[in-house]
């Protein structure tokens, strides 16, 4: 895979919080926000190589991916193009669209399970946190 340089600015918590973790995994401070990034913004639908990078996460880490939501912007479209194809006026540029949120929220999905099978691993109780967080809604 091709790499390119990208100077990145991130807040001096974010730069602490991930060296902590480099260090801890005796990694590269760049090995980590890569693997992060890649975790986050692939596109390939490769759960074990999701899975890899996934036992790198702290539980911290997998707890925000267990919350991982589309964003407001994405919800409203994706429900906007839904209804353009119940109605069955979607353009084929709309329904290439629709299918790669759709396959976004699988992504999450996938990544969402996996985070919750590692906590479980790790002697967490996610289940038990569901459960809780599903009542409360």
């Amino acid at each position: 895979m091709q790499s390119t340089k990208v100077e990145l600015h991130i807040g001096s918590a974010i730069e602490q919080y991930v060296r902590e973790i480099a260090q801890d995994e005796n990694r590269s401070l760049e090995a980590v926000l890569e693997d992060s990034l890649k975790l986050l913004f692939s596109n390939s639908a490769d759960g074990e190589a999701s899975e890899d990078l996934l036992v790198y996460c702290s539980d911290e880490q997998l707890w925000n991916l267990v919350h991982l939501r589309l964003t407001f912007a994405q919800d409203r479209r994706i429900r906007r193009l839904m209804d353009l194809g119940r109605e069955d006026k979607l353009s084929l540029a709309e329904h290439r669209e629709m299918e790669s949120l759709l396959s976004l929220i699988d992504r999450q999905t996938l990544l969402r399970s996996q985070a919750l099978l590692l906590l479980q691993e790790r002697g967490h109780r996610p289940i038990q946190y569901m459960n809780v967080e599903l009542a409360a809604t």
